[in-house]
């Protein structure tokens, strides 16, 4: 399966290339506010180097959501723009599972993102496997037992969480393994995973 991966959830800006389920390269970045510019540059430099076209694709995988609403709007919007014109399904990727991709942990535990402020998305999983609703909270250690997640230290110190920063590699391999279940070919009905509107200014905790 050919498949091109985006994440741009996050700080985070790559594209990963995967031909017979396997990836052949990576471009990624974390810096804030260059994937604009940046991901139509890495997208195009990526299929020019391994002689793919958009129609040699099964399908363009994208990291859904939650996260920055500007970097989640840019990464959709070019994947849908690459997959009309060849008519390729898109998979949308749940952002917090492709952080939970590589934690290996039995028993309960929370992926965090950091969204603004003292603010996170957050979901509980358990031994791997999501087990609660995305939530977006202001941050409570007493809530958020065994902490896994990216770019919290304006929330939390450093050593107090596991670091997992989203990847493009990761979009890829969900895209992947779930593809029966999550492409799809309605481009109309894709949108990107807010969890909550953007312009929501006060988020008490509970």
């Amino acid at each position: 399966m050919n498949i091109l991966a985006i994440e741009s959830a996050s700080t985070v800006c790559g594209t990963a290339l995967f031909r017979d389920d396997k990836m052949v390269e990576i471009d990624e970045i974390t810096k804030p506010r260059i994937h604009g510019e940046r991901l139509p540059i890495i997208i195009n430099n990526i299929l020019k180097n391994n002689k793919i076209k958009v129609a040699d694709l099964d399908g363009i995988a994208i990291s859904e959501g939650p996260g920055s609403y500007t970097g989640l709007r840019i990464g959709m919007s070019l994947a849908k723009g690459l997959a009309v014109s060849e008519k390729v399904p898109i998979i949308p990727v749940p952002t917090l599972e492709v952080m939970n991709r590589e934690i290996s942990r039995e028993g309960v535990y929370w992926i965090l993102l950091h969204s603004h402020k003292d603010v996170v998305f957050a979901q509980r999983f358990n031994s791997g496997s999501p087990d609660s609703q995305i939530e977006c909270k202001v941050y409570n250690a007493e809530r958020y037992i065994y902490p896994v997640g990216f770019n919290l230290d304006s929330v939390c110190k450093p050593t107090e969480y596991e670091p997992a920063p989203p990847s493009s590699k990761y979009v890829g391999e969900l895209a992947i393994q779930y593809f029966d279940k999550w492409a799809q070919s309605n481009l109309n009905t894709i949108t990107p995973n807010y969890v909550t509107n953007y312009n929501l200014r006060n988020i008490s905790a509970h």
